[in-house]
């Protein structure tokens, strides 16, 4: 019986053991007030916006044009003969199918100009958080942020967000 609790006991002290030395160090920030803190981040909104609005202005002359067209074919179809006004209105309908996929494409241009102008700035923020974890010894780390939700309670990890901040020179 000795032999069998000493023997629980030396397997129970030796699993410990294990369990202390494979223990893994967690840490959690919030990636997305990361980012927005990070001027590169600032600077790329600003061209994004400013991309936005060129799409915008494109599309709204496209709409004036197509209203000109309509509102010439209101104020003539009396004069004109059916032949012209099933033309015009083809036209018309032309036109609104080509502004509706030119704002699909605007739409799918535009999120691939979000992409191309944060992809650098995500990268150089992963790059501060990979050398931070390993300088401070985390075998994990996640992101915090709300959007996410990929951390939903951090009791015993740590928040790097102010390390890694440090690390890019961000206040």
């Amino acid at each position: 019986m000795r032999k069998t609790i000493a023997l629980f006991a030396t397997v129970a002290i030796l699993f410990a053991a294990n369990t202390q030395a494979n223990a893994q160090k967690l840490a959690h920030l919030n990636v997305d007030e990361l980012l927005s803190l990070m001027p590169e981040t600032k600077a790329a909104e600003v061209e994004i916006q400013k991309y936005a609005g060129q799409l915008q202005k494109d599309l709204e002359d496209m709409q004036a044009e197509a209203q000109a067209k309509y509102q010439n074919l209101i104020a003539n179809q009396k004069n004109w003969t059916q032949l012209r006004v099933a033309k015009e209105q083809e036209e018309l309908q032309s036109i609104g199918a080509k502004m509706e996929e030119y704002q699909q494409q605007a739409q799918q241009d535009l999120q691939n100009k979000q992409m191309e102008l944060m992809k650098p700035i995500i990268e150089k923020a992963q790059n501060a958080v990979n050398e931070v974890a390993r300088e401070k010894g985390y075998t994990y780390v996640l992101d915090s942020s709300q959007s996410k939700g990929v951390v939903i309670f951090a009791e015993k990890g740590e928040d790097i967000l102010p390390y890694v901040k440090a690390k890019l020179g961000v206040i």
